[in-house]
């Protein structure tokens, strides 16, 4: 009988590529940056998901501060941009 070893499902970095990440913790994180988009109602292209799977390689804190900005940034009123100046001649 042989035996090979596990490929992870399709759209998930794999352990072996990243020794170092313990990848239940970055699930972790996936899943609250996926709610957290979810929640203000962001649709995700595919380069929206390739930065999920990005920033939930970082550390906890870093995550929780971006999930923070999502949310905050949701209930914001809109600033509006001031009229740029004409360039001098």
């Amino acid at each position: 009988m042989e035996t090979t070893a596990s490929v992870p499902a399709a759209g998930g970095p794999r352990p072996d590529i990243h020794p170092g990440q313990d990848t239940s913790t970055a699930h972790a994180h996936r899943l609250r940056l996926y709610g957290a988009l979810d929640r203000v109602c962001v649709p995700l292209a595919a380069a929206d998901v390739q930065a999920v799977f990005k920033l939930a390689e970082l550390d906890c804190v870093t995550v929780h501060a971006v999930i923070d900005w999502i949310t905050t940034a949701r209930t914001l009123e809109p600033h509006p941009h001031p009229h740029p100046h004409p360039h001098p001649r």
